[in-house]
Order: C-alpha cells, then structure tokens, then sequence
C-alpha cells in the first residue's frame, strides 16, 4: 500500500471468540509462530474480568510481520524507488536499463543507532539484500566504508536498510555521526551530501509519520521510500485512535496505563519510545516504540510476544 498506510477503518468492539478464532488461524497459515513464542490466551490471562473488552480489542489491533512478510515489503520498498529515480525516463528498455544499472552500483549500507551494537537489525537487512536482491556482497558495507567509497566515487547511489523508523533518532543518528576517513579526517554522510550530488535512499519496511517527517526535514538529500508509513493514530494511546473504537477511545488509554502500573512498567515508558504507543512486532524483534505491556516479563506478567 505504500504511503496510503495500512488502512484507515475505525474498529468496533469485538468478542473473544473471534479474536482467539482470528489469532488460531493466523497460527494454523504461519503467520503468526507457535504459542511458544506468541500467546495470546496466557497474555489475556494477565487482566480481570472487567478489563477482558479492551484487552481483546488491542490484541485484536496487535500486527505480526513473519519472514514472508518482512520480504515481500522489503522487495516492495526498494523497488518503489524505481519510480523515483528514472520517473523522468521513457518507458522501455531505457528505463530498464537504468534501473538495472542502479541496482548494479548501488551501496547498501545499515543504520546504526546513538549506541551501535552488533544485534542491530540492520545487519539482518544487509544480509536480505543479498538474498532478495541478490546484491553482490561487495555491495554490501558498513557505514563507514560505505563513506570512503563514495568519497573516492560520488556517483554510487546509497540505500540505507532497516526494519523501523520510529522517531527517527537512529537514521539521524547515522547521517549525521562523523566517522574518521584516512587522509582526509572525519566527515558524515551529512557533510559529503551537502556538498556533492550524491544519491541517498532510506527504506525501512514501517516508518511512523512522526519519523518521516523528522527524517525528511533534517535531511533534505535523502529520498525515504518505506513500505509502509504509519498514520498518528496508529498509536493506541492518541484521542483519534484507530486501534478502539468510538466507545474505548478515551477509556483505551487508561486501560493499557492502569495494566502497565500493575505490571510495574515505569510511568515514564508504558507508552513506549517517543511515546508512539504502537501495537506491532516483527519476527526478529518488537521495536521500543511498541507498548511494553505486550512484552513485558516482570512482577509475574505474562507477555504477547518476548523481545529478542
């Protein structure tokens, strides 16, 4: 769906049996993994009687993206960009030629947060350009590397991989981070942008608003193509939610701060990172702008889905 998002309907109220039906399913077709691994009765164990109906319905809004998933919307993010970098072409062999010789230059480089670490889901996303763009692996390279080469070659196009961007600290983080060249000093991705005409891509498979706009307004030279771009109201804390519906819109709230106090989730982080208050997971992590009721595991609570 590109940036149209992932639909705009406003929920109704809905039963367990359906939610539990819908959730089996998605078992049964491997969308969703074992119970092991993603249970929804043990996590609606957690809440009393009265709180059941919201607990259902923000179980009801909860988005997993298993491997076929994360594939098909990284294939689907990447190619969009060839809209945007021969859209002026002639439709033919010019223009497939052009995308063909972008994807042969290109540089594929991961985002790096304020802290790097080596379970950074970046890497997960160079190795899938190799695997789903069959990228060769000398296109493959750190941030670092991916600088000094374009330093000595300002005509290969760059495209940054990554899962989430949600406020959009970590992409910033990245583009802005001077790294230390030989010869030459430090210098950023910002820097060397500034000052040649360079192309620059960001594809995270989901971008909230929030962070495309930041990403977007800090960086003017690069083109952010996610899959996705999550609208505010994805979040389930915000007044015009779409994860409640008109009757738990402003109980929706209170419900998930007054489970998250009783499950010990500090008051400065039940929302989650920034706030976003999101309800999505992928199969190789839950991003931090997610709720921490669906995954916390202190003081007894049972999680949705453990954070790896």
């Amino acid at each position: 769906m590109g940036e149209s998002g992932l639909g705009s309907a406003v929920p109704g109220e809905v039963k367990r049996e359906f939610v539990l039906a819908k959730c089996s399913y998605f078992v049964d077709v491997q969308l969703w993994p074992l119970r092991r691994i993603l249970d929804p009765e043990i996590w609606l164990s957690n809440f009393a009687e009265s709180e059941k109906a919201h607990a259902l319905q923000l179980l009801h809004s909860f988005l997993y993206f298993n491997q076929l998933l994360i594939d098909q919307l990284f294939w689907a993010a990447v190619q969009s960009l060839s809209r945007r970098v021969y859209v002026s072409q002639a439709l033919g062999e010019n223009a497939l030629g052009g995308w063909r010789s972008f994807i042969d230059r290109l540089i594929v480089t991961r985002v790096m947060g304020e802290r790097p670490s080596d379970v950074d889901s970046g890497f997960l996303f160079q190795r899938m350009a190799r695997q789903v763009l069959g990228l060769a692996e000398s296109q493959i390279l750190s941030p670092n590397e991916t600088l000094s080469k374009i330093l000595s070659d300002g005509s290969r196009p760059v495209l940054f991989v990554d899962d989430f961007a949600g406020s959009g600290r970590q992409f910033l983080a990245t583009w802005f981070r001077r790294q230390l060249q030989g010869g030459t000093g430090p210098t950023s991705f910002a820097e060397f942008a500034a000052r040649t005409d360079g192309q620059f891509f960001y594809c995270p498979l989901i971008c909230t608003q929030h962070g495309y706009n930041r990403i977007t307004g800090q960086c003017l030279e690069v083109v952010v193509s996610p899959a996705h771009i999550l609208s505010p109201q994805y979040s389930a804390v915000v007044p015009d939610s779409l994860v409640w519906p008109e009757s738990m819109r402003e109980s929706g709230p209170e419900f998930i701060h007054a489970a998250s106090r009783r499950a010990g989730i500090p008051d400065a982080s039940w929302r989650g990172f920034s706030g976003l208050g999101l309800t999505l997971a992928f199969v190789h992590s839950v991003p931090d702008a997610t709720l921490p009721i669906f995954h916390w595991e202190e003081n007894g609570w049972h999680p949705l889905i453990k954070r790896t």
